[in-house]
């Protein structure tokens, strides 16, 4: 009858030592009162750089208008004139900016060629827009790197205003401009 006791102490010595054969770190201990075992485990996340940003309302692209038509405004007569319109946030010229990111850098680049009427132009550079100071507008056709390492949710209003210091034909000219935020 020993044979079969040999088979229970074989199959539970096996039992015993499985977890140890299986798995990346155990530790088996043996004994009475106090005796401990311990392994231990290593945990990672991995976080991609991510960007948020978004001017004006949500999931639209929003318009800034400006009618010389509306009061005494003479055409080319110089100095800022206010957005009298427009879709959106961009009702008065403010619109709302919202950047987040936990990249340790980003820069901003702001393009857009120029606004159009058929063949008649006016450029960009004749609009200029002013920040409140937590997240700094680039002027039209440059690129400029704000913000110091480590990441950020930032909300800010960038105004928009024309600078009336040309005359231009008659028309309604139409463009766009394209913000980009770059991870660096």
């Amino acid at each position: 009858m020993q044979f079969p006791k040999l088979i229970k102490i074989t199959i539970t010595s096996a039992f015993v030592l499985l977890p140890s054969l299986t798995v990346a770190d155990s530790q088996l201990s043996i004994g009475g009162a106090g005796t401990t075992a311990q392994a231990n485990l290593d945990f990672r996340i991995t976080i991609p750089n991510f960007v948020y940003f978004q001017i004006g309302s949500a999931g639209s692209v929003d318009r800034v208008d400006y009618d010389l038509n509306v009061g005494p405004v003479q055409p080319g007569l110089g100095g800022p004139i206010s957005a009298t319109g427009g879709t959106g946030d961009g009702v008065d010229g403010a619109l709302t900016v919202n950047l987040a990111t936990n990249a340790t850098s980003v820069s901003i680049a702001a393009t857009g060629g120029n606004l159009t009427s058929g063949a008649d132009t006016i450029p960009f550079a004749d609009i200029t827009a002013n920040d409140t100071g937590t997240i700094p507008v680039p002027d039209f056709g440059t690129t400029i790197t704000p913000f110091a390492p480590g990441g950020f949710s930032l909300t800010d209003t960038w105004t928009y205003t024309y600078d009336n210091s040309s005359v231009y034909n008659a028309g309604t000219y139409d463009g766009r401009a394209t913000y980009t935020i770059t991870v660096l």
